[in-house]
């Protein structure tokens, strides 16, 4: 099976095609384009590249969030429009579980972060077993404070893995707490990647077989929510004055 896999989910636009679970090509940017400027273009590159075509393929799966509320926007309503207009199915993952594919056969536990502003990550924990085809969630995705998260992986005083986008800009505070229990992976295996999508869709397909309506997975409320239901409360407690 021919598939499409798109991840919009952080500044980096990550795509690309697989086949049967097989890595065919991918494409990365991490510039200061947005994402609509950046993804056809990139998969017109990578279809000539692969001498494939649009009508070959037969599925697509997108990246669905947690990460930028407007690049999850983006990927999904491409890929649908795609799987649309080719009548193809779509499913989708999450960003954190195509994460967990970064740390593929190493020992620690497996520990995603994305920076999901005000001083908080969107984050969860894997561990992969000996010869494992899918990583064990043990901590579901969660939006929690950064030095909070931290403590608590302390606490478990084992081996910790990090990954994401959030890995360098933190990496001097991760090591102060964790001290020689951190492992920070480098940039071009801890931010999102193609290849990682490429594999987590195949096996999300391979475990469900059917096509899916795709939601975007937030875990917290947008800025814009946020701000309306302050002034939605502020309204009622007036009319009611």
């Amino acid at each position: 099976m021919k598939y499409l896999t798109i991840d919009t989910t952080t500044k980096v636009t990550a795509v690309s095609l697989a086949e049967d679970g097989g890595l065919i090509a991918e494409g990365f940017l991490h510039t200061s384009k947005t994402h609509s400027e950046r993804l056809i273009p990139m998969l017109d590159q990578l279809l000539v590249a692969a001498s494939w075509t649009l009508q070959e393929l037969e599925m697509i799966g997108v990246v669905r969030g947690p990460g930028s509320f407007t690049g999850i926007r983006i990927g999904i309503a491409t890929a649908q429009g795609l799987a649309q207009v080719l009548k193809i199915p779509l499913t989708s993952v999450l960003s954190l579980d195509a994460l967990a594919w970064a740390g593929l056969g190493r020992r620690e536990d497996i520990v995603p972060i994305l920076d999901a502003r005000k001083n908080e990550w969107y984050t969860a924990r894997y561990r992969w077993a000996k010869g494992q085809e899918k990583a064990e969630c043990l901590t579901p995705p969660q939006a929690i404070p950064t030095d909070l998260w931290l403590e608590q992986l302390k606490g478990l005083d084992r081996p910790i893995c990090f990954v994401g986008d959030a890995t360098v800009k933190y990496k001097t505070r991760i090591e102060e707490v964790l001290g020689d229990n951190a492992v920070i992976m480098p940039e071009f295996v801890s931010l999102p990647r193609g290849a990682y999508a490429a594999r987590a869709i195949w096996q999300h397909w391979q475990e469900t077989g059917i096509g899916e309506l795709v939601e975007p997975f937030y875990i917290r409320f947008s800025e814009a929510e946020v701000n309306w239901a302050k002034k939605e409360e502020a309204r009622r407690r007036t009319e009611h004055e």
